[in-house]
């Protein structure tokens, strides 16, 4: 099967990725700060929200798993992936697909729509 791009399994799974501490390790080895500015890192002693795009490298390998995007400007979960693009009236895209987290790179959503997780209506698994 192929997929036809719709966005359901990310729209399903919504602002939450489940991004491990490799992830967090492959975006800073990157640079990818634009990534990691929407993984929550704890507080600072003030009580300020920390980013993980301000963490060193060394800090990165103690998070995580982290269970969700985080809105850099309140620090509340987000209810939609931040790298979910709308490309059509109804065609998404991963604007960070080369690097996007491995439970992403991982998710067959065939397998998911077949059955051995439910029945979560993928439209092109199989029945």
């Amino acid at each position: 099967m192929q997929c036809i791009q719709c966005g359901w399994c990310c729209r399903q799974y919504r602002g939450y990725h489940w991004a491990k501490p490799a992830d967090l390790l492959r975006w800073h080895d990157e640079g990818r700060k634009d990534i990691l500015r929407y993984v929550a890192a704890g507080r600072d002693g003030t009580g300020r929200l920390r980013s993980a795009a301000n963490l060193e490298r060394a800090h990165l390998e103690n998070l995580g798993p982290v269970e969700g995007w985080t809105d850099p400007a309140t620090g509340t979960l987000r209810e939609t992936c931040p790298f979910l693009v709308q490309a059509g009236p109804s065609r998404f895209l991963c604007s960070i697909h080369p690097t996007k987290p491995q439970l992403c790179r991982d998710t067959n959503t065939w397998e998911w729509g077949s059955g051995r997780f439910g029945p979560w209506g993928c439209p092109v698994s199989p029945p």
